[in-house]
């Protein structure tokens, strides 16, 4: 049997989150990147984040769109378009972008920046990426 604590996962775990942090902008990011960067394997990484009752690709689109939400919250990024805000966060697909972010937030990504709030009961804007 194998032993999975969180003592022994912990660490690990921070330093994939670290990773995924600054390769965050990187459209191309996948689990074969962490797993190459960490050493370890594919099955393990998906074995990490299941562990904090999540998957990579739910983790990595839920970092992506804080991430988005901060900047169009961020009155010195009103200069970029927001095509250019979801391409600096990982989004290569607007339309995919618009979608996710109108299902996450309730409003459209133009409405958040004109300072409309997200529906009631939808996360923070706020983005601390220590605590993803």
């Amino acid at each position: 049997m194998e032993i999975f604590s969180h003592v022994d996962r912990a660490p690990r775990f921070g330093a994939i989150r670290t990773f995924v942090l600054a390769e965050i902008g990187n459209p191309a990011l996948c689990l074969a990147d962490i797993a190459a960067q960490q050493s370890i394997s594919t099955s393990y990484v998906r074995k990490l984040f299941a562990a904090e009752r999540t998957t990579f690709t739910k983790y990595v689109l839920d970092v992506r769109l804080r991430n988005v939400a901060s900047m169009l919250a961020d009155p010195d990024a009103r200069i970029h378009p927001i095509s250019t805000v979801a391409a600096r966060c990982g989004f290569n697909d607007v339309s995919y972008f618009n979608r996710v972010f109108r299902k996450r937030y309730g409003c459209t990504p133009s409405d958040m920046r004109r300072g409309r709030m997200p529906m009631p009961g939808v996360s923070s804007v706020r983005f601390d990426p220590l605590n993803g």
